[in-house]
């Protein structure tokens, strides 16, 4: 199901925070973040570590290959 829905990720530049969306789920990222780049990575790598992305998309490298789009 989550291999159906895109990962999107917002990031407040005046914050420094972020906000996950997976489908009809929102995750509050738990960090301040310095910028975009490193929102994405942090992004990328709670998707795979803890919403299981990791099991789901066995074929590629690392939670650096997951697609996040910007909102």
């Amino acid at each position: 199901m989550r291999s159906q829905h895109p990962l999107e990720l917002h990031f407040d530049p005046l914050s420094h925070r972020a906000l996950l969306s997976c489908g009809s789920h929102d995750y509050v990222m738990p960090d301040v973040y310095p910028d975009q780049d490193a929102a994405r990575e942090a992004a990328q790598r709670y998707a795979w570590d803890i919403l299981g992305f990791k099991s789901e998309f066995a074929e590629l490298d690392g939670a650096s290959a997951l697609p996040v789009w910007f909102r």
